[in-house]
């Protein structure tokens, strides 16, 4: 199944998550719509657009967790599996089954002194109507939970250069992204990349 036909099932989906009289703001409208057509220009091109980061280091941004503790995902100084996703996002929110299956496979991997961090970037402002990003964060299970970057202004996602959602990153302890996974679509999918983290943390 390709991008665009992803993205319209997940429309779908997320309409009836959402409820047909809900009402998006202005910025959920802009916001949906960019993911609109990331999916159908992703549909459309031979050449995956998130290759182009591919050997590029993280923008030195400051960010702040939805507890409000700063960080920089430049100088985290350890490997890292950072997802940019947005409770807006259809498609990440139909992968979030595949996403929790990934972390709950990392999560062992890290040891009792983490050897690299797990964590999620959310782009821009939750939909009006539904829960808030703190609301949706609190439900989640232990064993699925990781840090939350809040980018509601979406600044550390445009210094990136982050072309659609959902999107995993997997970057070394320099900051320098080494590889990366889109929607993972199924449990094989996610196992293929968890499998990628486990060999690239065995040789770093």
């Amino acid at each position: 199944m390709g991008y665009a036909a992803v993205f319209m099932s997940a429309k779908e989906k997320l309409a009836r998550y959402a409820g047909s009289k809900r009402v998006l703001s202005r910025m959920d409208r802009r916001t949906f719509g960019l993911a609109g057509l990331s999916a159908f220009a992703l549909a459309g091109c031979r050449k995956d657009p998130a290759l182009a980061l591919h050997g590029q280091r993280l923008a030195s941004v400051p960010a702040s967790l939805i507890d409000g503790t700063g960080i920089n995902l430049a100088s985290l100084a350890r490997p890292a599996v950072i997802r940019f996703w947005g409770l807006w996002c259809g498609p990440c929110r139909i992968d979030e089954p595949h996403w929790d299956a990934a972390v709950r496979a990392l999560k062992p991997l890290q040891g009792s002194e983490p050897r690299f961090d797990i964590l999620s970037v959310h782009i821009g402002l939750a939909p009006k109507g539904g829960p808030s990003l703190a609301a949706w964060a609190a439900r989640r299970a232990p064993d699925v939970a990781v840090p939350i970057v809040d980018d509601r202004t979406q600044r550390l996602t445009q210094s990136i250069g982050v072309p659609g959602t959902p999107l995993v990153l997997l970057v070394d302890a320099t900051g320098g992204i080494i590889d990366h996974a889109w929607a993972f679509k199924s449990s094989r999918g996610a196992a293929r990349f968890v499998g990628k983290v486990r060999n690239f943390v065995g040789s770093a």
